[in-house]
């Protein structure tokens, strides 16, 4: 991997203030992963990297892709590459930046620039899912979110079992849960909750399970098998972080739950009820009762039970 820094090589001003002021030299980590100097790499190849420094990114990409074409065989592909990717990423032209960085990562699996390469494809993802447009036949504006997701996708496939595909799979499911997409959300966090139990996104994965899976039940009329999947999640939440658990109140959420699920048993019961299938009223009332004793839904259904005589 070629790594980039920025070495500013200050002069000393030991003789006379006249002496002229250096400049900063572009350095790069070879093969040996010994920092040389950009001067002693191939000079078009080097020519690239001064056009970025001098904000030139169309000059950039331009030299960039004729020396893709005349050095197919170079050992310096992969740098390269991620050049004209930063080239286009300059430009603003982040989908065609992507392109490049994915070319790099399907070529040159073991290249020093594939890390390197994966965080900017997650930069590039972020960019998109906060509005930034992508420009199709390069001046075209478009949204690109969808992109983003796929992006996201690609970065977890290319490094599973990362923290930072860890990181790209929580950067989907918040996208998800704040654009109300709880189904996509929750199952996202859950990918997260299986399959990164040692990364630091865990917990917080654990804790939006439960969320997403809370937020999909939209009341009595529909299905409430949500309900019972958020009240596994947040037990399990509790069980494994008792502390975190308490200060975010997750056993009124609990209660909550509870209060909700007695309530669309009971909504059951009074439909049996009005339209007089009585034994199927009453078997719903018990339930409630034995199920959600300390609930107002249990004094409603002993009331429903008292009154039509169930």
């Amino acid at each position: 991997m070629k790594k980039f820094v920025y070495l500013l090589l200050f002069g000393a001003l030991l003789l006379s203030p006249a002496v002229p002021p250096c400049f900063p030299e572009t350095l790069v980590l070879n093969d040996q992963d010994q920092w040389q100097s950009v001067s002693d790499l191939p000079e078009d190849l080097a020519l690239i990297q001064n056009y970025l420094d001098q904000g030139k990114p169309k000059k950039a990409n331009k030299a960039a892709k004729k020396w893709i074409k005349n050095n197919p065989d170079s050992p310096y592909m992969d740098q390269a590459l991620f050049l004209k990717a930063q080239a286009q990423f300059d430009r603003k032209l982040y989908y065609q930046a992507f392109l490049d960085l994915e070319d790099l990562l399907n070529e040159y699996g073991t290249s020093k620039l594939f890390i390197p390469a994966l965080e900017r494809e997650v930069e590039i993802a972020n960019l998109f899912l906060a509005g930034k447009k992508r420009k199709v036949w390069g001046f075209i504006p478009a949204s690109a979110r969808t992109e983003a997701i796929e992006i996201l996708d690609i970065v977890a496939e290319h490094w599973p079992g990362s923290e930072l595909a860890a990181r790209a799979l929580m950067t989907q499911a918040d996208y998800y849960f704040q654009k109300n997409r709880f189904i996509e959300a929750q199952q996202t966090y859950q990918v997260v909750v299986d399959q990164y139990s040692k990364s630091q996104y865990y917990q917080t994965a654990l804790r939006l399970n439960a969320e997403a899976s809370h937020a999909i039940y939209l009341g009595y009329y529909y299905d409430g098998s949500s309900l019972e999947d958020a009240k596994f999640r947040y037990l399990q939440y509790q069980a494994r972080f008792p502390d975190d658990a308490a200060r975010i109140g997750v056993g009124q959420r609990l209660d909550r739950i509870s209060w909700q699920q007695g309530q669309k048993e009971y909504e059951i019961a009074d439909f049996y009820r009005r339209t007089k299938k009585y034994s199927s009223a009453k078997y719903y009332c018990q339930y409630i009762m034995k199920r959600w004793p300390d609930t107002e839904w249990a004094q409603k259904a002993r009331d429903m039970l008292e009154k039509y005589n169930l």
